[in-house]
């Protein structure tokens, strides 16, 4: 691992130093230019010297009351949840297409845009509600298209989905509870 870095800092180094020189071809000058101008380094400071924040809205994952959520992009089994798309109503399952700061008066909060799962239609059978006491319910395998806007508060639990049969899932609600 020691070696991998420090080829890597040797190969950044004799790049910077190559595109600072008098004979660089001046299209790869240009290309620098636009690099420069789309990636700013994380530790970049304004023409103030004071530190400019270049962290985006998007997030990979966000903790909240010791579990782990993320997005599907990042990583599929962290996205599945139940949640609450209302304030009183009734718990749906959804996934997690993507997360993102909002910037408040008190500061940031996370804001989860969520899929529900479409509902089984009354003529399929569900195998599991026989069982009041094993939290699990079968959804269709499919999303619906709208997207829910939620906070980490509106999350009932976290849930584990299996693909069983005939486009059918069963979410099994991971409630710590």
């Amino acid at each position: 691992m020691e070696s991998t870095i420090l080829k890597t800092l040797a190969r950044t180094a004799n790049i910077r130093r190559w595109l600072r020189r008098p004979e660089c071809p001046e299209a790869v000058r240009q290309l620098k230019v636009l690099f420069d101008k789309s990636f700013v380094p994380a530790n970049a400071t304004s023409e103030t010297r004071e530190f400019v924040e270049r962290k985006g809205a998007r997030r990979a994952y966000a903790k909240y009351d010791g579990v782990t959520f993320s997005g599907v992009a990042t990583h599929a089994g962290n996205a599945s949840i139940i949640y609450r798309p209302t304030v009183n109503g009734a718990s749906v399952a959804g996934q997690i297409q993507r997360m993102e700061d909002v910037k408040t008066t008190n500061g940031f909060i996370v804001r989860l845009h969520v899929r529900p799962y479409q509902r089984l239609s009354k003529s399929l059978y569900d195998p599991f509600r026989r069982y009041p006491h094993f939290q699990a319910t079968t959804y269709s395998s499919l999303l619906e298209d709208t997207v829910h806007q939620i906070g980490l508060d509106d999350i009932v639990a976290h849930a584990a989905r299996f693909d069983y049969s005939h486009g059918r899932s069963v979410f099994v609600n991971l409630s710590r509870e």
